[in-house]
């Protein structure tokens, strides 16, 4: 794939004299990377001042390494410019952040135009309700493309993902990949970080998706007004064309109320009077083997039954199922597959075999989530409800005394223990989590995760439910500077196989 200079960036040629411009005639571009170490011959470097590393310090390194010129963001505000410099040419724009999106989007010929595209915004829920989405999706026949916390591919081919929301270029290369895969949809998480840092700026998303709004990433937004803004953006008519929103959430009501009339919207949850579409669930049945429920709609109702477990999930499902029929997805197809659509992997996933406890692993990480999860798990409950779970180091503190807390009120034992404590000390996060207990002779601590999770299921009878919560679908832990190996499912699995009560 090779693109101009100029076809590139014609969008930011303006303020270019004749002679800058005359700097940029012939240059092809061949690639577009963020990392000085992936340039190859003919790259476009783009050098960013992030927030750990600034990009301008591997310039030389770059076109070293073959780069066909260095993009960057210039000084204070400064007007954009191109330097000749020995080593190659060097433009220099003012907020390439927002522009890159753009770029990139060019570069890979405008993938997000090219399938249908859905976007899913919220504290908890994204990955679900996408994975929900791109099973659904296959079962009716079409190829979905799913991306975020899972990985990114085709539903069954998911490759790690570094983050939920990848970096602009990443996004439009991988948009890129499932065209040339032959995909119809394309289902991408959209975290809040993604949308401040103006990762998805290009894509104009078929549906955008709300599921709800808690206390999450306060150290990257520092407030809960401004972490509901960077949701909100997304559900404006340059972000999305139609929308699906959770009509329960407080969040979601407000941004009803005063509603882009250009987005049509539909609401799933709970009615809103100024908006006619909707989906609801009625006489709702959470029992053993999953759910079971009238469902409701403008265009329609039908019986659903599931294999998933708990109050958040039937949301989960609703988002799904609204997003579908949004799309022009008749209900009664839709239920009619439903009982066949999996559980995702290290969501509210449970494993059990006969004459043990029931061992559920779930990522809940903040006090809503681990709420939500430990409510949903008791109605399913028939003796104890045992919880085992940590908070993350270099993340924001505030929650700490609040999942504690959750904890507490939801559970009936409590194994506090690590997850992810990065550059903190685990002791002082455990500190800072005793905060939000009244018992705290009630309550286990062991350090070591997988000690604690054998202490967790092994302390269990058969009735109880122990849910191990933070984890999820992570296969590794970060501790100091230290990232190892760590499969919470598979230890889970192995420890409940050798199961034997009192055995450690």
């Amino acid at each position: 794939m090779s693109i101009s200079l100029t076809t590139l960036l014609a969008a930011q040629l303006a303020p270019f004299s004749e002679a800058e411009l005359t700097l940029l005639n012939g240059i092809e571009i061949d690639g577009l990377t963020l990392d000085s170490r992936e340039v190859i011959q003919g790259s476009l470097f783009v050098a960013l001042n992030g927030s750990v590393t600034d990009g301008r310090q591997f310039i030389q390194s770059a076109f070293a390494q073959g780069a066909s010129a260095v993009l960057c963001e210039v000084d204070n505000n400064q007007p954009s410019y191109v330097e000749a410099t020995p080593l190659g040419v060097i433009i220099y724009l003012s907020e390439v952040t927002v522009q890159l999106s753009h770029i990139a989007a060019i570069f890979y010929q405008q993938p997000a135009k090219q399938v249908t595209i859905i976007g899913i915004t919220g504290t908890n829920g994204k990955t679900t309700v996408t994975q929900l989405l791109a099973q659904w999706l296959e079962l009716l026949g079409s190829k979905a493309y799913s991306m975020g916390t899972l990985g990114n591919g085709l539903v069954g081919q998911l490759v790690p993902s570094p983050n939920t929301t990848l970096n602009p270029i990443a996004v439009q290369q991988h948009l890129a990949l499932a065209v040339s895969l032959g995909a119809d949809y394309v289902v991408m998480e959209v975290s809040s970080h993604g949308l401040s840092l103006h990762r998805v700026a290009s894509i104009v998303f078929d549906v955008a998706v709300f599921t709800n709004l808690s206390r999450d990433h306060l150290d990257f937004h520092g407030d809960m007004a401004s972490y509901g803004r960077a949701k909100q953006v997304l559900f404006s008519q340059d972000y999305c064309k139609k929308a699906v929103v959770n009509g329960a959430d407080a969040e979601a009501q407000q941004w009803l109320n005063d509603w882009d009339k250009q987005v049509a919207v539909s609401c799933f949850n709970q009615r809103h009077p100024d908006h006619p579409m909707y989906l609801e669930a009625r006489d709702i049945n959470y029992h053993t083997d999953g759910i079971s429920a009238l469902i409701e709609s403008k265009n329609g109702s039908g019986r659903l039954n599931s294999q998933l477990l708990g109050a958040f999930n039937l949301e989960n499902i609703l988002a799904a199922l609204n997003t579908l029929m949004i799309l022009g997805f008749e209900l009664d197809s839709l239920l009619t597959i439903a009982p066949v659509i999996k559980p995702v992997a290290g969501r509210m996933e449970a494993f059990t075999a006969s004459g043990k406890p029931t061992v559920v692993v779930d990522y809940a990480h903040t006090s809503d989530a681990l709420a939500q999860a430990l409510k949903a798990l008791r109605v399913h409950c028939d003796k104890q409800l045992i919880v085992m779970f940590g908070c993350g180091g270099d993340r924001d503190q505030g929650k700490r005394p609040l999942m504690a807390e959750a904890a507490e009120t939801y559970s009936d034992k409590i194994i506090f223990t690590q997850d992810n404590s990065r550059s903190e000390d685990p002791n002082a996060i455990i500190s800072q989590m005793f905060d939000g207990i009244k018992h705290p002779n009630e309550v286990l601590v062991e350090l070591d995760r997988t000690r604690a999770v054998a202490i967790a299921i092994n302390q269990a009878t058969v009735g109880d439910i122990v849910l191990l919560a933070g984890k999820g679908h992570e296969d590794y832990q970060i501790i100091a500077n230290e990232r190892l190996d760590y499969d919470e499912r598979s230890w889970a699995k192995i420890v409940l196989k050798k199961y034997h009560q009192g055995a450690l």
